[in-house]
């Protein structure tokens, strides 16, 4: 028997829940979508997801790096994988994915937007193995 796994996306576009449901869900996982950073961390706290989707560029430029430090902290999170999904690289002109891992980028997978839906597969894939 398979056991679903439980992804949490938190980003403020409605648009990019739709599409990564629709890429996702018919994979098995289950998609639970936050719109606002502190709307993701508190289903976070109360979901305990299998992995985070998290957009940096939110009410702020860079509240999903401050969201992933935090996660980082919250001993309940600190194991959960993050996939930093945002367009940053392309509107700062830099390349996160370099910093993957590190005390600046406490992510697991950096994916940029707009993705094609193999790669998002690829990228949930790979940080659940």
């Amino acid at each position: 028997m398979t056991t679903t796994r439980n992804i949490l996306l938190i980003d403020d576009d409605p648009d990019i829940h739709s599409a990564v449901k629709l890429i996702l869900e018919p994979e098995g996982y289950q998609v639970q979508c936050a719109l606002t950073g502190p709307a993701g961390m508190e289903l976070a706290r109360k979901s305990r997801p299998d992995a985070i989707l998290l957009d940096v560029m939110l009410t702020s430029p860079s509240e999903g790096f401050h969201l992933a430090y935090e996660m980082r902290q919250d001993e309940s999170l600190s194991g959960v994988p993050i996939v930093i999904l945002s367009a940053i690289g392309q509107t700062m002109g830099m390349d996160y994915a370099k910093e993957l891992g590190t005390d600046y980028l406490p992510a697991n997978a950096f994916v940029e937007k707009p993705f094609d839906a193999a790669t998002l597969r690829e990228a949930v894939r790979s940080v659940l193995k």
